[in-house]
């Protein structure tokens, strides 16, 4: 009796924690959802879109990018937490105009930065700073 009864409160036990679990993932994904939301309102452009043109631009072989496979690179600042920076390139404001053009022309900003003009259109740009902007 008393081995059915602890298996009962072990049985309990695991469902409440996979309901815990469950509704914290749930969470998790809403505030995903509204820090995508938001990234795509600043910037007029596409989070997810961003994530992919940052892979095909090789921003990785520069910075080490959360969320973009094999961007590891070690030459440019890290861009995690880059939402909540104050400025772009030590020498811009961070802000979404700004941003999309830096990523279009950094040069204009700072003729001595080391990242390179990758040739990104202007969509292009708008879709990297919004995905820039969910990484915080």
């Amino acid at each position: 009796m008393a081995r059915r009864w602890t298996r009962g409160l072990l049985a309990i036990g695991a469902l409440a924690v996979m309901a815990g679990a469950a509704g914290l993932a749930a969470e998790l994904a809403q505030e995903r959802r509204e820090i995508h939301t938001k990234a795509a309102a600043l910037t007029g452009g596409d989070p997810e879109a961003g994530r992919g043109a940052v892979k095909r631009y090789g921003c990785g072989g520069c910075h080490a990018i959360p969320g973009v496979t094999a961007a590891r690179g070690r030459v440019g600042p890290p861009l995690a937490g880059f939402a909540s920076r104050a400025y772009i390139g030590g020498v811009a404001v961070n802000t979404p105009q700004h941003l999309v053009e830096w990523i279009k022309d950094p040069k204009a900003f700072d003729p001595r930065t080391a990242m390179p003009n990758v040739g990104a259109t202007h969509a292009d740009a708008r879709d990297m700073a919004a995905y820039l902007y969910t990484l915080d």
